[in-house]
Formats: structure tokens, sequence, C-alpha cells
């Protein structure tokens, strides 16, 4: 396997899960949601994404073989795995870390990690600094329905400018550490350019990027670009590996 695969197992495996640690009661209530089912703390360094058969092989039986509850248990562990595979695989996908701009230029993102992203176009995210490589993250797209603090905070952000929210994305940032990858809001510095759904895309539309930090604190980054199917913004460097993004459209 190759070391950016173990780096980035060994983020999500220590950073995912506890994704609804809220700080200060604050108003980032970031929860895995549908992907921290996938994960468990203590034992996702145990074995290598689709090593099933290793898992399996793991387990003490008696001389009669397996118990009813080991076999159920081997086929959860199997499920599990796969599970984790399927979303390493949907994450690794080139079009949720590509950008396509209107007159057809791909921009790419230089942040290693999983992009799982939908209704946001593509993201590429481009690190500040000249050691890129050591920087990883994982994001995924939220909604009110997952994280209603957080979106509430965005919205609320948003209304101040006479502005209306759309897709948010939430950003697990890590960086490499010996042979580890640790929580880091190192990585976040940089420029992030997002692909626009078609209902905040046009020409003469205005949209921003409403960043949700820990302790309740939000950003309003404006866009830098002129096109009319992007958003590009200058992401500040923060203290926080965790952060959520909102697009925002202006009335």
């Amino acid at each position: 396997m190759r070391r950016s695969t173990k780096a980035l197992i060994s983020l999500i495996g220590t950073a995912v899960v506890v994704l609804g640690v809220v700080a200060n009661s604050s108003a980032l209530e970031v929860k895995a949601a549908d992907y921290e089912k996938y994960y468990d703390e203590k034992g996702y360094g145990d074995f290598s994404i689709g090593q099933v058969d290793e898992v399996n092989s793991s387990n003490t039986t008696s001389a009669s073989g397996p118990s009813a509850e080991e076999i159920q248990q081997n086929m959860m562990t199997a499920q599990a795995a796969a599970e984790r595979q399927a979303l390493v695989n949907e994450g690794s996908k080139s079009e949720h870390r590509t950008v396509i701009s209107s007159d057809g230029t791909a921009s790419y993102s230089n942040l290693n990690g999983l992009y799982l992203v939908d209704k946001i176009k593509g993201i590429a995210y481009t690190p500040a600094g000249a050691n890129a490589e050591k920087y990883y993250c994982v994001a995924y797209e939220t909604d009110a329905g997952k994280n209603p603090a957080a979106i509430a905070a965005a919205t609320d952000a948003a209304k101040s400018v006479n502005a209306v929210v759309g897709p948010s994305v939430v950003f697990e940032y890590g960086k490499v550490e010996g042979d580890n990858v640790v929580k880091s809001g190192e990585a976040a510095e940089g420029t992030m350019k997002m692909g626009l759904k078609p209902s905040f895309a046009g020409e003469g539309v205005k949209v921003a990027v409403v960043a949700v930090y820990p302790g309740g604190e939000v950003k309003i980054l404006e866009d830098t670009d002129d096109d009319p199917t992007t958003v590009t913004v200058n992401v500040p460097a923060t203290d926080s590996s965790l952060v959520m993004y909102t697009i925002i459209k202006y009335n």
C-alpha cells in the first residue's frame, strides 16, 4: 500500500469519528453522519482497507470451528471493510477533486485526501507553502438535517449580507508527522476553487463562501474569480483542523 493511502487511513481512523465533538458548545456541530458508521476509532488501523480475508482469519476459533457469534462478527467486519473500501473509492474519484471552468480549463486539487461531494461540482484546493505533499484532508458534504447548528451559523452570516446558502462541505485537515497523520489546521491555508451547481451559476451572479469554525466564529470569503460557473476563495490559516465551508449567493 502506498504511504499516502496509509497516512489517509490514519487520518480517517483518528479524526472522522470524532467530528461530532463540539468545542465549547459551538455552532459547529459537525457529524460524519452517513459516513461515521464505517469507522471504528480503536480498530481501524488494525488492517489495511480491502484485506477482508486477513480480517476474517485473525479471529480465533474453537476446535469445532467458529461459533455463530464469531461467524456473524466476521461477516460484519468484512462488510465494514468493504464499505470503507467503497467510501475510499468514491472519495478518490478524480471528478471530485477537479473543477472545470466555463472555458473548459481543468483545475486539480493539490491537497491529498478524500473528496465526497455531489452538489458541489468538484473541489480544487491548493495549500499555501512548499510542502503541500505533507497535508491531507477528508471532505464531505453536509446539510441542515445532519448539522443544523453549523448550517444555522452559515445561514445567519449569509442573511447579514443579503445572501442565501447553497451546498456545504466539511473539511477535516491533517498533516504528516513521521509515519503518522495528525489533525492540523496548517493545511487549511491556501486557495480553494469549487464548481457551482446550476442554480448558483450564471452571468451576473455573485457568490462567496462562509467558513464556520469551532467556537461559532464565521468568516465570509469573497470570490476572487470572474468565472460564472466557479467560486474561488483565499482560505485563511486557522488553529482548527475542522472547518465547514458553505457557498452563498448574493440576492
